[in-house]
């Protein structure tokens, strides 16, 4: 086929695909969006007998700036609606909602009409519902704005006017620490055993932090008795885009009980996470594990569902709120006796070393208790790319800690240690790329002196294949000439696929990355593309587009741009360096190559820029490298045609 037809079909394909997009995004792109469903309030559920509330009041722990000499990394919002969280802060100077903002990167916020985060929902006492989830606690003086400690009470009483439960929350947070404690507390305050449930949230789905793939997750880990071993992978991990759909039933992720049970679920998105462990209580039994360590079982929670709480549940809707909702085991708790359902609740970075944690701290420190349940697990590589079946974690936090080794010790700036990671990459190979391109090109030129003979080959024996392969393979090997050898000079960059996979995956969800310039104005985040302008559009556009709350936009990226004159000056420098093509066939290939070489800069246009950036040195490193192997192999031939000469003359 003619290469102007092949550009023709191209083209045709294009606009077809183009329009193709413009007519299923008029009619039939959006969401069908559907009827509202009532759903019946929880105060129809639950019947609530007597209770004694107080005003509503929200109340700030921790702060921005130093208390009492302490600098807190969070700041958090109690709500006495529920005895919830309204909203958490972090206070590090690097997790700024952008570069160029002042604002404290809100991690976890409450959503007008939606439960708010690991609030006390409903409480069961002796088979009769109360719900509390509307109620409003009251604050147990001294309350102070700015402090470590809230403490919220709620009393019940029973339809005689009679104190049944005494409810208590607890909120306790440190200095320098993204580990807080929530404690809920349960009082008999009857002469009689009473026997309670307890129903409450954890996390709810943390907020899109920018225009990039919606990498939301939910992120279970357990224990297996069988195996005696942590899985950090093989329990529920839902993603929260496709719950977000309309009428998407709840999901249960496990229990908390039995012989694999949950151990902690965590509610992601790309950068940050918020992790709800539940800690013993009373005493401690333990659950051996196969590295010879042991973890306290918990026994007081029971099943976990993940589903939609907010007003408009049945609608499909971006920016929809999913929680955990969590069941306690049924109680029996003795006359006067207290009870408690305490929670670890770490809210951060997705930071490696911090949640890697150390297995020499001190038991009860948080860094210990990181390592033990195994946090570094919620960090997940495969969302970063889209070759998450064939990314290896271990190879993304290998080239990680190599970049942050070159960053922290001999330049301060990730985008140069990008560039200095490439050509240690480029030192190691140099000597295959040598070895395989002078293969390459010696072979290549050897075939291209016996292409005569071959055609003569080929019209001699055209009725009889298998004769014709015999002899061209007997002209191989007369001539010393192995066709195989021109793909191994394809060999260094096949060596460094597995690298910018990892790379991609890593540079993808890296909290060190992000926000981490190079170029001031046009590449001030390695985490995300190079994008110089967006612009909204009516519908998507593959490669070259996203979507954001719901929203398509284009990007004019200009690294990805770059990348493909890069990838086409390297290609029409490699076919110089070989023979001329000797058949129509083959100069048509060439041709094609040259056309299809924009193809690969198109999967890479929404990638983050860091990628990009070491794919483009690498490229300018690989002409580097064939020049000096080109000029290495123009001396070869002189001094080849020199021995020559001189064995004719003797």
């Amino acid at each position: 086929m003619d290469i102007k037809k092949i550009i023709q079909l191209v083209l045709i394909a294009l606009i077809v695909g183009i329009g193709v997009q413009l007519i299923m995004g008029y009619f039939v792109g959006k969401p069908k969006v559907a009827a509202p469903v009532p759903v019946r309030s929880e105060t129809q559920r639950a019947a609530i007998e007597t209770v004694v509330t107080a005003p509503a009041r929200v109340v700030r722990l921790g702060s921005s700036a130093p208390v009492d000499g302490k600098k807190f990394l969070l700041a958090m919002w109690i709500n006495n609606i529920s005895a919830g969280i309204q909203r958490v802060e972090l206070n590090a100077l690097q997790y700024r909602e952008s570069v160029n903002s002042s604002r404290p990167l809100v991690l976890l916020t409450h959503r007008k009409g939606s439960p708010l985060p690991y609030s006390t929902r409903e409480v069961t006492v002796n088979g009769v519902r109360y719900n509390v989830g509307a109620l409003a606690w009251s604050f147990v003086p001294p309350v102070k704005s700015g402090g470590t400690r809230a403490v919220l009470e709620l009393q019940l009483e029973n339809s005689r006017n009679q104190p049944l439960i005494l409810l208590k929350k607890i909120f306790q947070i440190r200095p320098q620490d993204y580990q807080v404690t929530i404690t809920q507390e349960i009082k008999n305050l009857t002469n009689k055993p009473q026997t309670i449930r307890v129903a409450m949230l954890g996390p709810t789905n943390l907020p899109q932090l920018d225009r990039e793939a919606d990498l939301r997750m939910f992120w279970c880990t357990g224990y297996r008795a069988a195996s005696k071993y942590l899985d950090t992978s093989g329990f529920p991990h839902p993603g929260v885009q496709p719950l977000l759909e309309a009428g998407v039933q709840p999901i249960p992720l496990g229990n908390f009980v039995g012989p694999n049970r949950l151990l902690w679920i965590a509610s992601s998105n790309r950068f940050f996470t918020s992790i709800m462990r539940p800690m013993p209580y009373g005493p401690v039994q333990y659950l051996p594990l196969d590295n010879g360590s042991q973890i306290p079982a918990v026994n007081y929670l029971k099943s976990v569902i993940l589903e939609r709480v907010d007003p408009e549940a049945q609608q499909a809707n971006p920016r929809g709120v999913l929680a955990v909702r969590v069941q306690s085991q049924n109680m029996l708790l003795p006359p006067h006796a207290t009870t408690a359902m305490p929670l670890a609740v770490y809210m951060g970075p997705l930071k490696r070393s911090l949640l890697m944690g150390s297995a020499k701290a001190k038991p009860d420190t948080p860094a210990y208790q990181y390592h033990l349940y195994s946090y570094l697990a919620v960090i997940d590589f495969g969302r970063g790319s889209y070759c998450s079946f064939c990314t290896f974690s271990w190879l993304s936090l290998i080239i990680l800690k190599i970049l942050d080794l070159i960053h922290h010790y001999i330049i301060g700036n990730y985008g140069v240690a990008i560039i200095i990671l490439v050509l240690l990459v480029r030192l190691l190979l140099h000597p295959l790329t040598r070895w395989g391109q002078i293969n390459m090109t010696t072979m290549q030129r050897k075939m291209a002196k016996v292409q005569p003979e071959m055609e003569r080959i080929r019209t001699k024996y055209a009725k009889d294949k298998q004769r014709q392969q015999q002899e061209i393979m007997a002209l191989y090997k007369e001539r010393n000439i192995n066709p195989a050898a021109s793909i191994l000079g394809c060999l260094p960059m096949l060596l460094q696929m597995p690298i910018w996979i990892a790379l991609y995956s890593g540079l993808a969800v890296d909290i060190d990355l992000r926000q981490a310039g190079f170029i001031p104005g046009w590449i001030t985040n390695l985490a995300n593309p190079d994008t110089l302008a967006t612009f909204h559009t009516p519908f998507s556009i593959w490669f070259l587009g996203y979507t954001y709350h719901g929203q398509d936009f284009i990007a004019v990226n200009l690294l990805p741009l770059l990348l493909g004159v890069v990838f086409f000056f390297q290609m029409r420098f490699q076919m110089k360096l070989a023979p001329p093509p000797t058949d129509p066939q083959q100069a048509q290939t060439q041709k094609i190559s040259q056309f299809m070489v924009i193809l690969f800069p198109l999967f890479l246009y929404n990638a983050p820029s860091g990628l990009n950036l070491y794919i483009f040195a690498s490229t300018l490193g690989g002409l580097v490298d064939t020049t000096v192997v080109r000029r290495h192999l123009k001396k070869l031939e002189a001094r080849q045609a020199a021995a020559e000469l001189a064995g004719r003359e003797k």
